[in-house]
């Protein structure tokens, strides 16, 4: 028997196994006020009340929900309410300007827009059907109805979970198709990798908006992990939520590390102790840092320091660099510099670099007026993107590609590692082997 892979199983677990248990810590007072703390059954409830409140606005299967907002549980509880009940969410980078966010709500097609109460003024203007401020004044009509039986539900792992927008270095942002089954395998993988456990204390110090927080929120939900929510990032907050809440894990950029780096020798300027030291995670991507830096990660602040690598085509994960049992006897230097390195593939990652990520088109007007997500197949340009990996989404070639199908469709060109070029696309590469 052939079970789907849905994000509903990581929100099922956590009510059924966990369901008493602290799920998270909402900012105290932020703009619109806050949700406060509350367990996995209360999680599991609001992410239904979500799902038929959509039901009720006649919002249909894959339509999409756009969400503008930096982190919060009400983004936590959309993560659930909107993608694990048969709609599609599209999580927006709330720094764009408001013309940014525009073009992609309307590239989108997207139905529902929520928005965070700071974002509401600038983003007035944009076009579209039905438009929520999220804070107190709406949880009444989104999280707060009793006993909600949402309409929808997810059969198909296949199916959309979310349209992630990459940051459109060389032209427009481009819209990336993931599936509950990308979500789903990336989720389990990295949790894996990690070490996530029950006993973990999760701090969203990386945008949800990116990537879907690189999969976490979904994985530490399944794990029954508590999520500590911070709004704006500083290092001496993050140091504090450390401290109060007993976190053992955070994913962040190199700049979020510098803070924190900051922000500790201020601590000790003061004589203050540093949280965290031999139980915290830290997992860095965005850039590699210097050495230099994850020394003093390991050994000012005394945390565990982790790099990984991914794309929003990937669900992200593709590498992980975190120090085997045969790096023990190093000294700092040493570790520091070998964990520079973009490290090996994760379990099952390289089968998601050949899954070809599919590209969203726009909604014709037709599509838009039935609430279709039929799309034309993307046309393939040879100077689109600026690495392999964003070859990875799958285009047709155009009548001018004759040398590239007859290439592709060799049996040299299927079974041989990729070149650097930009249209390889089709093979697993090949990866870096940490020494």
């Amino acid at each position: 028997m052939i079970v789907p892979l849905t994000l509903g199983d990581f929100l099922e677990r956590a009510e059924h196994v966990y369901g008493g248990r602290e799920a998270v810590v909402d900012e105290s007072s932020p703009p619109g006020g806050g949700l406060g703390r509350f367990t996995y059954a209360r999680f599991g409830a609001m992410a239904r009340s979500l799902a038929a409140a959509l039901d009720d606005l006649g919002i249909g299967q894959n339509e999409r929900v756009a969400i503008v907002s930096p982190n919060a549980a009400r983004f936590l509880l959309s993560l659930f309410g909107v993608s694990a009940f048969g709609r599609i969410l599209v999580p927006v980078n709330f720094r764009l300007n408001a013309e940014e966010i525009r073009y992609i709500i309307e590239h989108s097609g997207a139905s529902v827009l929520l928005v965070d109460p700071d974002l509401d003024e600038p983003l007035r203007d944009i076009p579209v059907k039905h438009r929520v401020v999220l804070g107190a004044a709406s949880d009444p009509q989104l999280f707060l109805r009793a006993n909600a039986q949402p309409r929808l539900a997810v059969a198909d792992e296949n199916a959309t979970a979310s349209i992630n927008y990459t940051s459109g270095t060389t032209a427009r942002p481009k819209g990336v198709q993931l599936t509950h089954r990308n979500c789903w395998l990336n989720a389990v993988t990295f949790g894996w990798h990690l070490a996530l456990t029950d006993r973990d204390v999760y701090l969203h110090t990386l945008p949800t908006f990116h990537c879907n927080g690189w999969g976490m929120p979904y994985a530490v939900t399944g794990m029954g992990v508590r999520q500590v929510v911070i709004r704006k990032i500083d290092g001496e907050e993050i140091l504090r939520r450390i401290e109060a809440e007993g976190v053992t894990i955070l994913n962040c950029a190199p700049a979020v590390v510098a803070a924190v780096l900051d922000a500790a020798a201020a601590r000790r300027g003061k004589g203050a102790a540093i949280p965290g030291r031999g139980r915290v995670r830290v997992v860095v991507a965005g850039a590699p840092p210097p050495s230099k830096t994850i020394e003093r990660v390991e050994t000012e602040l005394g945390w565990e320091f982790i790099q990984i690598y991914g794309l929003t085509e990937t669900a992200p994960l593709l590498t992980i660099n975190r120090a085997p049992a045969e790096w023990g006897g190093l000294d700092a230097a040493e570790r520091a510099k070998r964990l520079c390195r973009a490290g090996v593939p994760g379990v099952a990652c390289a089968s998601r670099w050949t899954a070809r990520a599919r590209c969203w088109r726009a909604p014709t007007t037709s599509s838009r007026a039935t609430g279709s997500s039929r799309r034309r197949r993307p046309r393939r340009s040879p100077t689109a993107g600026s690495t392999p990996a964003t070859a990875a989404i799958a285009r047709t070639p155009t009548s001018s590609s004759a040398t590239a199908r007859r290439t592709s469709s060799s049996p040299a060109a299927r079974t041989s590692p990729p070149s650097r070029s930009r249209t390889a696309c089709s093979s697993i590469p090949r990866w870096p082997r940490s020494r």
